[in-house]
C-alpha cells in the first residue's frame, strides 16, 4: 500500500468514515509489524489535535511543524528506515491537518455569510403577490407555496415551487433563474409562465407565455425540453409520460382572476381547482357523479352560481354543509 493510501485510510479510519472490509485490511497492517502500529499511533495524534484548530495562529504554528519535520526528515537520511517512513507520514499528517484547518475556517466564515430563505404559503381561496430580490414577480396560487432566497447569489436565482405559481422573470442574460418542483425543474433568463405541480396530483405542468424555458424531469435527467411561447408541457406523474400542445390561456392562468374553463373535463378532475378557488372541500356520493363531464366557463362568480351552472343540466345535484359540498346523481338522494 502506498504512504498516500495508508495515511488517507488511518484518518478516514479515525473520522468513521471506514468499512468492515476497510478496517479489517487496517488492523492487518498494524498487527505485521510494530512499528507501522507507532506510525498509527503519531498519524492519529496529529488527527486529534486537528479536531482543536480553529484559528489561523493554529495554522501557523503547523506550518512550522511541517517545516522542522521536513528538516529532520533530511537530517535522518542515514537512519534506519522505521525513522525515515515515520518522520515522512508524520510530515503527510501535518500537512492535512493544515489543510483541515483552512477547511474549517473557511466553512464557518462561509456559514456566517449564509443567505437566509423565506418561504410564503398560501390557504384555499387564496392568492399572494411576491416580488423577489432580483425583481422578479410572482402571483402564488391556492393552497401553494414559494421557497426563495432572501437575496440571490451571484451564480444563480434558485425558488422551489410546491403548488401553482405564475411567474414574471427579470431578464439577467448570465444569471438563469431556476424553479425546483417535486417533478420537474424548470430554467429560464426571462420569462413569463405558469407552473403548476403537486405531489398529490396526477399532473405537473409548464405553461409559457413569453421568452424561453428549458424543462428538465427528475425521473429523467437525461432529458431535456425546450418550450416555445404557446405552448404547454405535461408530465404525468405515473408513467412520466411527456405531453406537449398548444397553450388555453384562458385555462391555465384564469385562476390568478378567478376564471374557472373547463373543456371536456370530468367533474371529479376539475373538483380540485374549485375547491382551491373557493376554499370548499367536494364530495362526490358515487363515481358516476364524478364523472360527469363539464364543458363550461365561469369568469368571477360565485360558489353557488358555479355549482347552479354545473347542475343545470339536471343530472347532477348538490347540497352544501359549512365548506362542505355533497354532490350526487339527481335520481339519488343526497346525504
Amino acid at each position: 500500500m502506498k504512504e498516500e493510501e495508508l495515511y488517507l485510510l488511518i484518518t478516514r479510519y479515525l473520522s468513521k468514515q471506514t468499512s468492515a472490509e476497510e478496517n479489517e485490511q487496517l488492523m492487518d497492517w498494524m498487527a505485521a509489524d510494530k512499528k507501522n502500529g507507532q506510525v498509527f499511533e503519531e498519524v492519529k495524534r496529529i488527527w486529534l489535535g486537528a479536531q482543536r484548530i480553529a484559528d489561523p495562529g493554529s495554522i501557523h504554528a503547523l506550518s512550522k511543524l511541517r517545516s522542522r519535520i521536513a528538516a529532520e526528515d533530511n537530517t535522518y537520511v542515514q537512519a534506519p528506515p522505521r525513522h525515515v517512513q515515520l518522520y515522512r507520514l508524520a510530515a503527510a499528517a501535518a500537512i492535512l491537518v493544515v489543510a483541515i484547518a483552512t477547511w474549517r475556517i473557511f466553512y464557518f466564515r462561509q456559514s456566517s455569510h449564509q443567505v437566509a430563505y423565506l418561504k410564503e404559503a398560501t390557504l384555499s381561496g387564496q392568492k399572494k403577490k411576491i416580488t423577489l430580490a432580483d425583481g422578479t414577480k410572482v402571483i402564488l396560487g391556492p393552497e401553494s407555496s414559494l421557497s426563495y432566497p432572501a437575496s440571490f447569489d451571484k451564480d444563480s436565482r434558485t425558488v422551489t415551487v410546491e403548488g401553482e405559481a405564475y411567474f414574471e422573470v427579470s431578464k439577467a442574460p448570465h444569471l438563469p433563474f431556476i424553479v425546483q418542483t417535486p417533478v420537474l425543474t424548470v430554467q429560464v433568463l426571462g420569462t413569463h409562465f405558469n407552473i403548476n405541480a403537486r405531489d398529490n396530483q396526477p399532473l405537473s405542468s409548464v405553461a409559457l407565455l413569453e421568452g424561453a424555458v428549458k424543462v428538465k424531469l427528475k425521473e429523467k435527467i437525461n432529458e431535456e425540453y425546450l418550450l416555445k411561447p404557446g405552448q404547454e408541457l405535461s408530465v404525468d406523474h405515473n408513467t412520466h409520460q411527456v405531453y406537449q400542445h398548444a397553450l388555453d390561456s384562458t385555462a391555465v392562468l384564469g385562476w390568478q382572476n378567478n376564471v374557472l374553463k373547463f373543456k371536456n373535463e370530468q367533474f371529479g378532475s376539475a373538483a380540485n381547482r374549485i375547491e382551491k378557488m373557493y376554499g370548499v372541500k367536494i364530495i362526490f356520493k358515487d363515481q358516476a357523479a364524478a364523472n360527469t363531464r363539464l364543458y363550461a366557463t365561469f369568469r368571477d362568480q360565485s360558489l353557488s352560481d358555479v355549482m347552479e351552472m354545473i347542475c343545470t343540466s339536471g343530472v347532477l345535484a348538490y347540497h352544501q354543509e359549512g365548506d362542505t359540498i355533497y354532490v350526487n346523481l339527481k335520481n339519488e338522494k343526497t346525504k
